[in-house]
């Protein structure tokens, strides 16, 4: 028993690994389909979130982490997510966060604009397939920063960072 629960284990390890690599390929030698959007599977944190402040270093205004979720059929979707910080929420009311998943090899972003009155704030999902290779990261702005926060730099084909998260400093605007 204990020897087919590792199988099982290992086969759900690979196809997990398949599916985020764009396993749809496997077998048919069809290319992936696109499918930006929510999927509706569950999304997971990837990579390290990254903190974003004040220009003064001391307001803490929220933090960015990057998500995906594996929608089967090879098509992997990541997305943005920021928190406010409740503190910075109460005390700036309507100011605005951009948040957007990044990559230099495409021009889908996601870009999404919340006010302070939402606590989490979401990109609109990208499928990472998109890029290629398909190297993705979170990032978040204040509305008119000229920084931004960004977390992990993740490499989903081989599920390995790239480069590390960066805190974001933002004037009080």
């Amino acid at each position: 028993m204990l020897e087919l629960g590792n199988a099982r284990r290992t086969v759900a390890l690979a196809a997990s690994a398949i599916a985020l690599a764009g396993g749809a390929t496997v077998g048919l030698g069809v290319a992936a389909a696109y499918a930006d959007g929510d999927c509706g599977a569950s999304w997971n944190n990837v990579g390290s979130p990254a903190n974003m402040y004040l220009t003064d270093g001391i307001t803490y205004v929220g933090q960015v982490e990057q998500q995906y979720q594996n929608c089967g059929g090879g098509v992997v979707n990541a997305r943005s997510h920021f928190q406010w910080a409740g503190s910075f929420q109460n005390s700036h009311p309507g100011d605005e966060v951009d948040v957007w998943e990044y990559s230099p090899y495409s021009n889908d972003t996601g870009s999404q604009w919340y006010y302070t009155y939402s606590k989490d704030a979401y990109s609109y999902p990208v499928e990472i397939h998109q890029a290629n290779p398909d190297n993705w990261q979170a990032r978040a702005a204040l509305n008119g920063c000229g920084d931004y926060a960004q977390g992990t730099y993740w490499a989903y084909r081989t599920g390995t960072p790239l480069g590390g998260e960066q805190t974001g400093y933002c004037p009080d605007v």
